[in-house]
């Protein structure tokens, strides 16, 4: 389930002007547990699998950095944890992105990903709220890498996301070998 983007202002970070910020939402219902999917979201191990080999360093306390990594290792974004409560709800927040300066000082691009256990299924929602030209991008990709995720969980096995996506790269530095 897709909600629409809808646009709002988002408080402004001391130092940062208050700029336009949308919302995107997306469910996605996994026969899983909710520790099971807590563990692929949190542990790079699961993570690379599901996520075209990107990982994360962090120990996901709140207030702690993140720093996103692409497969090749160099820096994708940081941030810091906004919200940790295993196995129900993770969130953080990106403060920068390392591949473009388009995003610079455009404001908050928070995400948050909720758990909610029935019976032999766990429906996960993602919100992504973010400046409408980050959602823009992220929209298009987070249906096909939590798809990529439940096949994971479900089967095994990741989606080919190569096949959505082309072959995996970094943007700043071009294609990964």
């Amino acid at each position: 389930m897709m909600t629409p983007t809808t646009t709002a202002k988002a408080p402004a970070a001391p130092g940062r002007q208050e700029l336009e910020s949308g919302s995107y939402e997306y469910s996605i219902y996994i026969a899983s547990t909710p520790e099971k999917i807590w563990g692929a979201l949190t542990r790079n191990e699961l993570r690379r699998h599901w996520w075209r080999g990107h990982t994360v360093d962090t120990d996901w306390k709140v207030g702690s950095p993140i720093i996103g990594r692409f497969p090749d290792g160099s820096e994708e974004f940081t941030g810091h944890i906004l919200v940790a409560n295993s196995p129900t709800q993770l969130g953080f927040e990106i403060d920068e992105v390392s591949w473009s300066d388009e995003f610079k000082g455009q404001g908050p691009n928070r995400l948050s990903f909720g758990l909610e256990g029935f019976n032999s299924l766990v429906k996960l929602t993602l919100r992504n709220v973010a400046p409408p030209r980050m959602l823009e991008l992220v929209s298009q990709g987070w249906p096909a890498v939590l798809s990529s995720l439940k096949s994971l969980l479900e089967t095994g096995n990741p989606l080919p996301l190569d096949e959505v996506f082309g072959p995996e790269r970094n943007p700043g530095k071009g294609q990964l070998e």
